[in-house]
């Protein structure tokens, strides 16, 4: 019969075994310092006043451990309970002596007696909480392998279906598992970003999926928040939830503490995540984690999920600390960050096979298990013709002609537009230059002073473009695409360019031609480069253009399809074979 206890640190049995532990270490104090128990009773007076401070003090810690919030020892590692064990003793052992002070006593204080209870405390309340942390810890991982072992079995389970305010509610045909999958790390559900819009086009096309239910952190509020009531079909539970396709959404508030509440943000959602695992019993779930931001921190949250029998996905993205926009300081971070994300996670999932080898070699001491995903793109046209109104609107109000050269991205430097701005003042062509990117008027005007751009009137800075049906339509009609990104993975931008534009310029960079492959032509960032291939691209005939861009369509037919990505992303979701059910090493 299946077991339906589960375990969990309860918080009398810590503090009794706390207040167990110090009463030992106040008795081997005492003893250390006067001799044997005879010598003691002899001076009744000075054990009388240490024992009443004693359990005065003690009396005052009962109360506090157990009207505070619980502790939830398990959550941490050996070293953390350590480090919290000293400062709860330090806190403790100063109340015992400001009493003889306070009775005025302080003539009885023996500094021996003080230093010895204090050490004992610490090693002794470290040891037996690590005891029991451990003991609870195993029961949960025999626990979780039984009933994957009664699943595999078809015997029924004690979990169930998230409802739409996330509670589990038990399996209508208990024969039947759906599989609970948490995404951290996007923004929105929405088009601000490539990990924003993977995540809308999962959910659209898992929507009517029954195997698996998704559960997503969004930012509610600052740069790129989730905006609930813009999103079509998006329904708010609460203030804090919200449902969207096969989605029970949650949305966390994050401070205004520059680029460091990325990392709040990351912390905040997994935290949120082993606290929705743990109160609803959910048993073999996913945490997909976007991005390498909170590798340092990563420790007690993977160890939660872990004793709960789920697993930890890993999305490296790109080379984060090859961004020139960051200090080496930062720099150094996010190759920390990057090496203990990869290093505690059950499955690695690269966007790109370039990338997938990197984390293979660089991180070969840890043995990473990977697998490669693409991001995706589709090929259906826009809906917009030629002569509709906001079309034609655009290309009036950035005084651009029918004829031109597109870039899109955001405006930093490793996206190369130093270079792309240079070398198409240097060519020949006649034809406009619209770069469509965010605002950045410091790396503007350092660019202006280095370039002098702003004097040639085919360079347009038209700003972003936020109608994805009408950036469909400006991509289809543009005379090529430049494609600057250089640092790794499988760039958004251009898998939507290759998809719509039939002539596309790309930096030649490993990470671009495993993409496009025989689908664009190819530069370089040496002077003359790019100048000359766009001269060259002028000359291309029509044929030459269409079959091009026919090339490049079949690459994302064939490879980067959202049906294509979506059936794999299932296939690791339901089939986790491949990693384990819980990691043996110790991070401690």
């Amino acid at each position: 019969m299946q077991n339906n206890y589960y375990y969990k640190v309860k918080n009398n049995i810590v503090v009794l075994l706390d207040l167990f532990a110090m009463s030992i270490s106040f008795a081997v104090a005492l003893w250390t310092r006067f001799g044997v128990l005879v010598s003691i009773l002899g001076n009744r007076k000075l054990v009388t006043t240490y024992a009443a401070y004693f359990f005065l003090g003690a009396l005052i810690y009962l109360i506090i451990f157990l009207v505070k919030k619980k502790s939830r020892i398990e959550r941490l590692s050996r070293r953390e309970i350590i480090l919290t064990t000293i400062e709860q003793q330090i806190i403790f052992v100063f109340a015992f002596v400001m009493f003889f002070y306070v009775f005025q006593q302080e003539y009885a204080i023996s500094r021996f007696v003080v230093g010895v209870f204090f050490l004992g405390n610490v090693t002794l309340c470290s040891l037996f909480r690590i005891i029991y942390r451990d003991f609870i810890i195993a029961r949960r991982k025999k626990q979780a392998q039984a009933r994957m072992n009664s699943a595999d079995n078809g015997t029924p389970s004690d979990s169930g279906i998230s409802t739409a305010d996330g509670a589990v509610k038990p399996f209508p045909d208990k024969r039947k598992f759906t599989q609970h999958v948490y995404i951290i790390g996007c923004k929105s559900i929405g088009l601000y970003g490539g990990f924003e819009t993977f995540v809308m086009n999962l959910l659209k096309h898992h929507e009517n999926n029954k195997k698996i239910r998704y559960h997503v952190a969004c930012k509610a509020n600052g740069q790129g928040f989730m905006d609930v009531e813009k999103l079509p079909g998006a329904s708010r539970i609460n203030d804090d939830e919200f449902t969207y396709c096969n989605v029970h959404g949650f949305l966390v508030k994050v401070p205004e503490i520059g680029s460091a509440q990325a990392i709040y943000y990351d912390l905040t959602a997994l935290r949120w995540a082993c606290e929705h695992i743990e109160k609803n019993h959910i048993r073999d779930a996913v945490v997909y984690i976007l991005a390498s931001r909170v590798g340092p921190f990563e420790n007690r949250y993977v160890k939660r999920i872990h004793a709960a029998g789920g697993h930890v996905f890993q999305n490296p993205d790109g080379h984060e600390d090859w961004r020139r926009k960051w200090s080496p300081l930062v720099r150094s971070y996010w190759k920390y960050s990057e090496r203990y994300a990869v290093k505690r996670a059950d499955l690695i999932v690269c966007d790109s096979r370039n990338i997938e080898d990197y984390i293979r070699d660089e991180y070969s001491e840890y043995n990473p298990k990977t697998t490669y995903i693409a991001y995706g793109a589709d090929i259906v046209p826009s809906t917009l013709s030629d002569d509709d109104f906001r079309f034609r609107n655009w290309l009036t109000e950035h005084n651009l002609s029918d004829s031109y050269y597109i870039s899109v991205g955001r405006f930093v430097e490793e996206n190369n537009f130093e270079i792309m701005i240079r070398e198409f003042m240097n060519s020949h062509t006649d034809k406009d230059f619209a770069i469509i990117t965010t605002e950045n008027p410091k790396f503007a005007d350092a660019l202006e002073q280095k370039l002098g751009y702003r004097s040639d009137s085919r360079i347009k800075f038209v700003g972003t473009v936020y109608d994805s049906n009408l950036l469909k339509k400006i991509r289809e009609n543009a005379y090529g695409y430049f494609h600057g990104h250089e640092v790794g993975g499988t760039n958004p931008s251009l898998l939507e360019s290759l998809a719509s534009t039939n002539l596309n310029l790309i930096l030649g960079v490993g990470f671009n031609r495993e993409v496009a492959e025989d689908g664009a032509l190819y530069w370089t960032k040496e002077d003359g480069s790019l100048s000359d291939l766009i001269d060259k691209a002028d000359r291309m005939s029509t044929e030459e253009i269409l079959q091009m861009g026919a090339r490049a369509k079949e690459r994302i037919r064939t490879n980067y399809s959202w049906n294509k990505i979506c059936d794999e992303y299932e296939e690791i979701f339901l089939n986790k074979e491949a990693s384990p059910l819980v990691k043996t090493e110790s991070y401690d």
